[in-house]
């Protein structure tokens, strides 16, 4: 895997955007100050890793929401566990360097980044009257290290969508509002319980489901059953499902008929190859079983879908 380069688009006082980019695609991060010490990041990233920076700074607090696609967080040596849509982890990274995985090969989030002494000065200065003390957060939701991954709860959900759908202006003064409600909501709210439940899934395993999962797309004609796939990758049958289905976030089978039913999307589009040439790529010797299924899962035939999308262009 070759070096991930960082190219700065802009830059001023309150504002900084960057572009990473490796052999695996590219993602924009951009990074707003909300308040000195405050900072809101949007991530859109089309790839699928991206190293993080170290920094051994203990004084920064990180909660980073999982608005779409799917993320692989190291929560400690060879332990990891995966962001959905809809969870977010609150974290100190203090000396730990890792690369951040997206088995999907795409993740859109919004994180905020809390220089906590400098934050909670800000805080007392800018907001009068409202007591939000930044390292009390941090105490509740990180024990011991380790960092607090959970479903968000909907009112903290609905805050980060409000700031999705709201772009930044100068005055930077809705941003500030919405930060403040979700640091609001963490001071009062309870720290929920499905911290306790979540699964993870040690690196041996995950490796050996990456190559599973790289084997079976490279050959989307051919089909394979379980008991084939942990025979020759070495993995139980149990622990191969349940480890695909955490990495991916859905059976190896749904995975697979997604993935056929997407690559014969493309090549409906953007070839001229016959329905039934398509329907052999991704793996279906009968045309008309092929038919079927991209109609159910698209609501349309294969011409159907290619004409629609030859009249859109």
């Amino acid at each position: 895997m070759g070096g991930t380069t960082k190219k700065p688009y802009y830059k001023s006082d309150i504002c900084e955007v960057s572009r990473m980019e490796n052999e695996t695609g590219d993602g924009i991060s951009t990074a707003f100050r909300v308040f000195p010490g405050i900072y809101l990041l949007h991530s859109d990233f089309h790839m699928q890793e991206c190293p993080t920076v170290k920094n051994d700074d203990a004084d920064i607090l990180w909660l980073d929401f999982c608005r779409e696609g799917r993320v692989e967080w190291e929560i400690s040596k060879d332990k990891y566990v995966y962001l959905e849509s809809g969870n977010y982890i609150i974290d100190v990274r203090a000396g730990r360097k890792f690369t951040l995985h997206f088995p999907m090969s795409h993740y859109h989030g919004i994180s905020l980044r809390l220089h906590m002494k400098e934050a909670n000065q800000s805080l007392a200065e800018f907001v009068k009257g409202v007591d939000i003390d930044v390292y009390a957060i941090r105490d509740k939701f990180v024990s011991e290290g380790q960092p607090f991954i959970t479903k968000g709860n909907e009112i903290i959900h609905h805050i980060f969508e409000e700031i999705e759908g709201v772009p930044w202006d100068e005055s930077g003064e809705y941003y500030k509002i919405k930060v403040l409600e979700i640091l609001f909501q963490l001071k009062n709210m309870e720290k929920p319980k499905e911290q306790i439940e979540r699964p993870y899934f040690v690196k041996q395993q995950v490796e050996i489901v990456k190559e599973i999962h790289d084997f079976i797309t490279a050959s989307p004609e051919q089909h394979y059953t379980m008991e084939e796939l942990s025979g020759q990758f070495d993995i139980p049958v149990s622990s191969l499902k349940r480890c695909f289905k955490g990495v991916y976030g859905t059976a190896i089978y749904s995975f697979m008929r997604s993935y056929r039913m997407d690559m014969a999307s493309h090549l409906l589009a953007e070839t001229k190859e016959t329905v039934a040439a398509i329907s052999a790529k991704v793996g279906y010797t009968n045309c008309s079983k092929f038919s079927e299924a991209f109609k159910e899962a698209t609501g349309m035939t294969p011409m159907d879908y290619r004409k629609f999308k030859s009249h859109r262009e």
